[in-house]
């Protein structure tokens, strides 16, 4: 099964080393996919009715994670299930409930290994995602089933004639029981220990073996330092995505408790410098650099000479790489002291906000995965400031969401639009395209004052 894309790395320094050695991870699932698709076909012939979508209602969906937390808000969890709040556990939080007094309306389960059927507990009802390993069945047979937005998963299914949905949101089983909670027309979503993250030593708020030996590693968020497992740091990165579309569906998200996920959800408003001062402490964000990718392209279109300002440089990789190919003078300039990489240090800095009239000169102009960072009232204004201190400059802008603002729970790529928009947009603003590519994901423009 397709894992979602999450921004995972660990970062290694070498002894005598100046740059730390930073090591992409992709995560697979620990079920392979002949295994998964075997479930599915064994479970969605079982007997009984599929989940099927409904109606929204004025209900409270109390969703349970394993998280430390958890044990904080036991009394505040049995007072909104004694007033008509529908308990979801999560895997091993079912059994953790029930020896605290609290049996869950809802144990979901989602996890295809067989020993996940250790982790089935009480509950008024069950409800096991169709990938799951039968034995599961052995332990609660008359659980419902509903299935998981995975690709071709209806391949597999028998013929069937009533309805059914499938739930997205993925990557672990809490973010998809807020789908499976919406599903099932909840729209009040109180959320307790979703932690993702470890409280000292300890990752659940029980002794959980099937979880041992999962890899770890350390994360910094708005300053604070988080042990989490890898899955747990996808989880937390993710649900912020997921969290945002439910809000946007009209649900009310409500995320309780400490750890990753909750401080990231949590957070204050930030300003623009604030967020990119916490998105430049991420090695991950650091890992790509769009200008240093279209460099080459700038150097043999433009053919610069002169003074080159890098506007928005971030980490400075793509003056660098002008630097090797052609003989010109670089002036780099940014909203935030720590977004430059070391080798960059050495160039000319300027700190500055392009929103606002820029002190400085210079004969071209290169602005690369900026524009559609900025919010949406600020884009004219910084095309303008940027054009009044270069005569041309050179554009490249992503024309898609960003991935990685989920790392400190907050959207980067503010102003998304289609190349057209941005083309008609500088030729309203009375500048001159010399020279255009539509990439698909991303637009480069060649644009002059005269």
């Amino acid at each position: 099964m397709q894992i979602p894309y999450s921004n995972l790395s660990l970062s290694h320094q070498n002894p005598g080393a100046e740059m730390p050695l930073i090591m992409p991870i992709r995560v697979i699932c620990n079920t392979s996919d002949e295994v998964l698709y075997e479930h599915i076909r064994v479970n969605s012939r079982r007997p009984g009715k599929w989940l099927e979508s409904q109606e929204a209602h004025e209900g409270t969906a109390v969703l349970c994670g394993s998280g430390p937390s958890i044990g904080d808000y036991l009394d505040e969890i049995k007072a909104l299930q004694e007033s008509g709040a529908k308990v979801f556990a999560m895997n091993g939080s079912a059994k953790f409930l029930n020896d605290k007094g609290i049996l869950a309306d809802y144990q979901v389960v989602i996890d295809a290994r067989e020993e996940t059927a250790d982790l089935v507990g009480p509950a008024r009802e069950h409800l096991f995602g169709s990938q799951v390993h039968p034995a599961c069945w052995d332990r609660a047979p008359n659980a419902m089933l509903w299935h998981l937005q995975i690709e071709d998963i209806e391949d597999h299914f028998p013929d069937y004639e009533d309805g059914y949905c499938l739930i997205g949101g993925a990557a672990s089983v809490g973010n998809t029981a807020t789908c499976l909670a919406y599903a099932m027309g909840y729209r009040d979503l109180q959320i307790y220990g979703y932690d993702s993250s470890y409280r000292q030593d300890q990752g659940h708020a029980f002794f959980q073996p099937l979880n041992n030996g999962d890899p770890c590693c350390r994360v910094t968020f708005a300053g604070k330092e988080y042990l989490v497992s890898l899955t747990m740091k996808m989880q937390a990165e993710k649900f912020q995505e997921t969290a945002r579309e439910l809000i946007n569906l009209g649900c009310d998200v409500v995320v309780h408790g400490d750890g990753l996920l909750p401080d990231m959800f949590n957070a204050p408003s930030l300003t623009e410098e604030q967020k990119y001062q916490l998105m430049w402490a991420q090695p991950e964000y650091r890992i790509v650099s769009p200008g240093e990718s279209v460099a080459s392209t700038f150097v043999k279109l433009c053919r610069p000479t002169g003074k080159v300002i890098d506007f928005g440089c971030g980490t400075g990789r793509g003056s660098l790489a002008i630097a090797r190919e052609a003989n010109c003078e670089l002036l780099l300039i940014d909203f935030t002291i720590n977004s430059r990489d070391p080798e960059a240090m050495a160039l000319p800095f300027l700190l500055a906000d392009l929103s606002k009239p820029i002190d400085a000169k210079g004969n071209y102009g290169f602005c690369t995965d900026v524009m559609e960072h900025i919010p949406p009232e600020q884009v004219e204004a910084a095309i303008r400031n940027i054009m009044e201190v270069t005569p041309c400059t050179f554009f490249q802008i992503s024309l898609i969401p960003d991935s990685l603002g989920g790392l400190i729970g907050h959207p980067l790529h503010l102003s998304v639009h289609s190349f057209k928009w941005w083309a008609d947009l500088f030729a309203r603003l009375g500048f001159h395209v010399l020279w255009h590519r539509d990439l698909g994901d991303s637009a480069l423009f060649y644009i002059s004052t005269t």
